[in-house]
C-alpha cells in the first residue's frame, strides 16, 4: 500500500473548527478513491478540509503535487488565437496562473471543448489537454430611449446585437455599423425606424422610416408624388409611430363638347331670274365651336370639373342665295274676265265681318267693312293692293290683323249680310298695275301651325 504524499498549502484558507480524526478519514478515504492516479504521483491535488461541505471557490485552496512532472503540450485558445504551450501542469487553474491570465466572471471558458463556468475552472480536478477562452467585454447598447450595460463575448457590433435578442429592421440605424469589431467599453446605439401604413395606388404597405416628415419617410419607402399628387397628411407633417398615410394619385382629362355656329344668309340680286324664285349658289355649312373642360380625378373619382376655354374648330360657312328680281306679267282666267297678275303667293284664307269684330266697320286704312276688303300682313301684301282670290273675287288688301304663325294669310272681308266662313289655303293673285317698290325677297314660306297644306 503506498503512502499517500505531502501537500502544502498555496492559499492560506480560512479557518475552520477542527474535525474529529474519523471525520477526517472518512473525507481522506474519499479522495483517494476518485482521484486514484494521484497516488502515482502523476497529478496536483485539490482538497477541501474541515467537515464542512465545499466552500465557494474563492474559499477553496489549490494544493500541488511537490513531485517534478514532466513536461507536456496543452493547446490555449484566447479569444480565438491558438497557441501550443510546453508545462508541467495538468490542471486548468495552474495553466492558466503561469500564463498570467486571470478569468473574468462573464468570460466563457471551454475545458477539452466542454463549457464550464469560469467560477468552477479552479474546482476542475482532471488533466485538460485545451484550454479555449472568450473573454467577454462590457457594452453599452441603446435602443432608442433605453440603455443596458452587456456583457458579450460577440467579436462584431452584429452579433452583439443578436447575442442581445436584438430584432433589426431595414429603416433602422445602427452605429457603429454592424460590421464594425466590438471593443471593451463601446457604445452601440440604435435608432429605430418608426412603423407606418401607407395607402398607395390601391395597395396598403406596411413599412418603417427613419425620417423626420412625411416626406423622408415617402423617399425612404420608395414612393413618389408625380404632377398634382399629395398626401394625407402633408408632406411637411412630422412623422409618428403607426402613422397612416394615404396617397392621393391625382390625374386629369379634358373633354369637349362641339357647338355649332349657325351660318348666315347672304342674298344677291338677280335680274334674269323671275320674280320669287330664287337658286343656291352656295350652300352654307354650320361652323363648330368647341368647349373644354377640365376633369380632376383623385384616386380614380371624380373631384371637380371647371372651364378650360373654348375653339373655334371650324368657320362657318355662309350661304349664298340668288333672288330674281325680274317681274312677269300672266294672264288669268276668271268669272271676272281676264285679269293680269305679277305675283302669286300661296296663302291661308279666313273670312270675318263687322259682327265678328264687335260691330267695328273701319279697317285699318280707313275703309268700310264689306266684301272686297281683304284683310293681310301688309309686309307680305301692302295696302291698296288689288288681289284676286279664286270663289272670292277681286278684293284690296285694305285691312290687317293679329300675329299669327305665319305671315302668309288673308281675311276675306264680308258685310254682316253675305258672310261666308273660309278657313283654307288658297292662292292670291296680285293683280297689275306693278307698284313701283316692289319686296322683291320675300320671307321663306311656311304654313300655319296645326294646318298643313295638303295641296301646295
Amino acid at each position: 500500500m503506498s503512502t499517500l504524499p505531502t501537500f502544502h498549502n498555496e492559499k492560506t484558507l480560512p479557518h475552520r473548527p477542527k474535525a474529529s480524526k474519523s471525520l477526517a478519514n472518512k473525507w481522506l478515504a474519499a479522495l483517494m478513491i476518485t482521484s486514484a492516479f494521484s497516488l502515482v504521483g502523476t497529478v496536483g491535488w485539490y482538497v477541501w478540509v474541515g467537515a464542512q461541505p465545499p466552500a465557494p471557490p474563492q474559499a477553496v485552496a489549490l494544493v500541488a503535487s511537490p513531485t517534478p512532472l514532466p513536461l507536456r503540450e496543452v493547446k490555449l485558445t484566447l479569444n480565438d488565437v491558438t497557441r501550443t504551450l510546453v508545462t508541467s501542469y495538468l490542471l486548468p487553474y495552474d495553466i492558466l496562473r503561469e500564463q498570467g491570465i486571470t478569468l473574468g466572471a462573464h468570460d466563457a471558458v471551454w475545458l477539452d471543448e466542454l463549457p464550464v463556468p469560469s467560477a468552477d475552472v479552479v474546482l476542475w480536478s482532471q488533466p485538460i489537454s485545451h484550454i479555449r477562452i472568450a473573454q467577454a467585454i462590457t457594452i453599452t447598447l441603446s435602443d432608442d430611449a433605453e440603455t443596458q450595460t452587456h456583457h458579450t463575448h460577440a467579436r462584431t457590433v452584429g452579433e452583439a446585437l443578436a447575442e442581445a435578442n436584438k430584432v433589426l429592421y431595414v429603416a433602422d440605424s445602427v452605429q457603429p455599423p454592424l460590421n464594425t469589431p466590438l471593443e471593451d467599453g463601446m457604445q452601440i446605439v440604435i435608432t429605430r425606424a418608426s412603423s407606418l401604413e401607407i395607402v398607395v395606388d390601391g395597395v396598403t404597405i406596411q413599412a418603417r422610416a427613419r425620417g423626420a416628415t412625411v416626406a423622408d419617410a415617402l423617399s425612404e419607402v420608395g414612393v413618389t408624388l408625380v404632377g398634382l399628387d399629395y398626401s394625407i397628411p402633408a408632406e411637411t407633417t412630422p412623422l409618428t409611430e403607426g402613422m397612416r398615410i394615404t396617397i392621393m394619385r391625382i390625374s386629369e382629362e379634358t373633354l369637349y363638347e362641339d357647338e355649332p355656329i349657325p351660318y348666315d344668309v347672304t342674298y344677291e340680286p338677280r335680274a334674269d331670274l323671275p320674280l320669287d324664285t330664287r337658286e343656291t349658289l352656295r350652300s352654307g355649312q354650320a361652323g363648330i365651336l368647341r368647349h373644354y373642360t377640365r376633369v380632376r380625378y383623385a384616386n380614380g373619382v371624380e373631384v371637380g370639373r371647371e372651364p378650360a376655354g373654348s375653339e373655334v374648330i371650324q368657320a362657318a360657312q355662309n350661304a349664298v342665295i340668288a333672288y330674281g328680281t325680274n317681274v312677269v306679267i300672266y294672264t288669268l282666267n276668271t268669272p271676272e274676265g281676264t285679269l293680269e297678275y305679277w305675283r302669286k303667293l300661296r296663302v291661308y284664307a279666313t273670312s270675318y265681318h263687322p259682327a265678328a269684330v264687335g260691330g267695328n266697320t273701319r279697317t285699318a286704312i280707313g275703309e268700310t267693312l264689306r266684301k272686297g276688303i281683304v284683310g293681310a300682313d301688309p309686309t307680305i301684301i301692302p295696302f291698296r293692293t288689288r288681289v284676286y282670290v279664286p270663289n272670292y273675287g277681286i278684293g284690296m288688301i285694305a285691312d290687317t290683323g293679329g300675329a299669327r304663325s305665319s305671315r302668309y294669310w288673308i281675311d276675306l272681308g264680308y258685310s254682316d249680310e253675305d258672310w261666308v266662313s273660309w278657313s283654307r289655303y288658297v292662292d292670291v293673285y296680285l293683280l297689275t298695275p306693278v307698284p313701283a317698290n316692289i319686296n322683291y325677297l320675300l320671307p321663306e314660306w311656311q304654313p300655319m301651325r296645326g294646318r298643313p297644306d295638303s295641296g301646295k
